[in-house]
């Protein structure tokens, strides 16, 4: 079983957003700022947690075995 990591937005306001995904220990493993990831079609929406897993995997990031969660 791999680990789980959490994707929190911390700002999503007209014309900006910043999100971030946390690995088990709370440290940020990857940032996304600004509106490129939807433009570029990694994620259809901002909360579309299938597309960022994918593009984590694809980028070393996170390994196929582990889980990604929406953040409190």
């Amino acid at each position: 079983m791999g680990k789980t990591f959490e994707f929190f937005i911390n700002l999503d306001e007209r014309g900006e957003f910043f999100a971030d995904v946390r690995d088990p220990d709370g440290k940020t493993v990857h940032e996304i700022r600004g509106f490129e990831v939807f433009e570029d079609g990694f994620m259809r929406h901002k909360k579309d947690l299938d597309g960022l897993r994918t593009q984590l995997i694809d980028n070393g990031v996170i390994s196929d075995d582990d889980a990604l969660v929406m953040g409190d």
